[in-house]
């Protein structure tokens, strides 16, 4: 084993066994072969069990990757435990990249071993990305939670899908671009305040058997009715490429922001700013920057984090979205060349560093950008 000093631990909450792991990567960076770096965490995760931390700077015979494990053993016999946790690697800024991950598993329960997780990452983004005054840190969080073999148990049919299979006892129907969708008027007053007050309230529909849907497309209101019966997006076809997955859930945004379903609504959120690419970052922005109240301002967000890279603002420049987007909004394309015409200059001054976070308070300061990631524990 390597020296403790190589690398030590720092909790944030005793209560949620979430600590941060700081690695000297200077220190360890040339160790031999697949020596490992390991360490005691100075609190119990539950009576009768230990964390320990191991790092291993070579993990492949070419020493590219690094891997990080926790793992929670047994001190004494105690009944089977159920081991969970989750490894991210920030960035300089505090931001998680998750490019920099290669790889997350699970360490399986041998002998004394309860279990565990480990993180799998290339060695040049990580010091690309996480290094920091010749350390970067692994923020880890672990669980273990009282469990009992698995058994075999019936598994009940859930509720929704039992009512969706009654169509019978639908009590409304709506009609939207010539289809007709029939549905259950509790269903739609739980999900929405939108659809509780017109089924429900003064409004002229509360009475009405038949509703005439407008300006929705049919594919879309039938993808908000199986969200508001199953709670789930709707299935993507593997085909389907960026820009066609853009514009299907633009239209479920905005059926989710008609009808007050605001989890929905930050769900296509999210689904959306997973496809800025070259040919979507222009029309996703304009998408945003129409929306009200800044509801959209985290796919605004990411895609100006996109056009802050060069090549990729560069390549956009020749693409037939910018036409488009001239077309349509040309104001907003000229000021979007205009802040990143500054922030070039601003980058390129000798007395500034090239860095994401003077980047940041640049946009920040100039146009109220502000990235909306987090650095949070998130399983999985």
């Amino acid at each position: 084993m390597a020296e403790q000093k190589a690398s030590n631990v720092v909790f944030h909450a005793r209560e949620a066994k979430s600590f941060n792991l700081r690695v000297n990567n200077s220190a360890t960076k040339h160790l031999p072969g697949v020596q490992c770096v390991e360490t005691d965490v100075p609190a119990p995760a539950a009576a009768g069990f230990r964390i320990t931390t191991k790092y291993w700077p070579h993990w492949d015979s070419r020493a590219l990757t690094i891997k990080i494990s926790v793992v929670i053993t047994r001190t004494h016999n105690q009944r089977f435990k159920v081991v969970t946790g989750h490894i991210d690697l920030p960035s300089r800024t505090g931001l998680p990249v998750p490019h920099v991950v290669h790889r997350r598993e699970l360490v399986p329960a041998t002998g004394e071993c309860e279990g565990g997780i480990s993180l799998l990452a290339k060695r040049a983004d990580v010091e690309a990305n996480c290094v920091v005054n010749g350390h970067f840190t692994a923020v880890c969080t672990v669980a273990v939670a009282r469990g009992w073999p698995p058994l075999l148990l019936p598994t009940p049919t859930r509720l929704d899908y039992d009512i969706s299979m009654i169509p019978d006892l639908a009590d409304v129907s709506f009609q939207v671009e010539g289809e007709t969708f029939r549905a259950h008027r509790l269903v739609l007053a739980a999900r929405s305040p939108v659809f509780k007050a017109e089924l429900y309230g003064q409004m002229a529909e509360s009475k009405a058997s038949s509703i005439t849907i407008h300006d929705m497309r049919a594919p879309t209101f039938k993808f908000m009715l199986e969200y508001m019966y199953h709670g789930l997006l709707p299935a993507v076809a593997a085909d389907m490429d960026d820009a066609a997955l853009k514009m299907e859930f633009q239209h479920l945004y905005v059926a989710a922001d008609r009808y007050g379903l605001d989890t929905l609504r930050e769900m296509c959120e999210e689904v959306l700013c997973a496809t800025i690419s070259v040919s979507t970052v222009l029309s996703n922005l304009v998408f945003a920057e129409e929306r009200t109240c800044g509801k959209c301002h985290k796919l605004k967000s990411r895609c100006l984090e996109f056009l802050a890279v060069g090549e990729n603002f560069k390549e956009v420049g020749v693409t037939n979205e910018k036409v488009e987007i001239m077309k349509d909004a040309p104001s907003l394309l000229a000021e979007v060349q205009n802040w990143f015409t500054l922030l070039r200059r601003f980058v390129a001054a000798p007395r500034f560093l090239q860095s994401r976070v003077k980047i940041y308070l640049f946009l920040q300061k100039k146009w109220g950008y502000c990235s909306s990631r987090k650095c949070i524990f998130r399983v999985g």
